[in-house]
């Protein structure tokens, strides 16, 4: 059996702020002195921890604490009552520590829960070019590409995507684009480069190359 006073000192220090912070509230509210106040505080009900854990983990994942994340988050996930904002992050948390396959399903249900939302698009998006489901990444990426023109991130995978379907016409355009919200972005011409080359094109591929490679140099310097 495991042994329940063996929990991470990162465990700990969370429950011991939810303590105190709500024993802080209970104190003013109430006018207990503090000792009576912390007493109250262990008896928090669900609800409040819930609510703290949700917070908390989001907090962590949007900080890139992934693990940490993971660990509050999976507390309050439920399939039943479903939270968009706790599946997104808990999806994004699960990619980024490794689970691919349950971040991926996360992030689906996300979708489809909140059609409409931009955010959980792009990141599905960008994690299906990710695990190389670019036939599945591309129709996505399209729809937050119209939504968000500026991001230079969404447009290069977005190429990357439809160079790996041999769309290379579709690809370059996007990789002109993304060039164009970052001109001194050596990936994006040699990306460029790629493409031309796999038509054929190579006089048209050369000048990216040697762009990608002047930038490369300067940058190592």
């Amino acid at each position: 059996m495991e042994n329940t006073m063996s929990s991470k000192p990162s465990d700990i220090l969370d429950e011991v702020t939810l303590y105190a912070h709500y024993g802080l509230s209970v104190a003013k509210k109430l006018g207990m002195n503090m000792v009576d106040a912390f007493r109250a505080a262990f008896s928090v009900n669900d609800d409040i921890r819930q609510v703290y854990y949700r917070d908390k983990g989001i907090s962590h994942a949007k900080a890139g604490r992934y693990s940490q994340a993971v660990m509050l988050l999976e507390q309050v996930y439920d399939a039943d009552a479903f939270d968009v904002d706790v599946a997104l992050h808990l999806g994004i948390a699960y990619v980024k520590t490794g689970a691919v396959d349950r971040g991926t399903e996360l992030l689906e249900r996300s979708l489809a829960d909140a059609p409409d939302n931009v955010k959980v698009a792009t990141v599905l998006g960008l994690t299906y070019v990710q695990v190389q489901k670019y036939d599945l990444a591309v129709p996505l990426l399209i729809k937050v590409a119209e939504a968000n023109p500026i991001n230079f991130n969404v447009r290069f995978r977005l190429g990357v995507a439809l160079d790996n379907l041999g769309r290379f016409d579709e690809a370059i355009d996007s990789f002109k684009i993304a060039l164009g919200l970052r001109p001194n972005e050596g990936k994006v011409h040699r990306a460029i480069a790629f493409s031309y080359e796999q038509m054929g094109r190579h006089e048209e591929a050369l000048p990216h190359f040697k762009k990608a490679n002047e930038l490369d140099e300067g940058a190592s310097v």
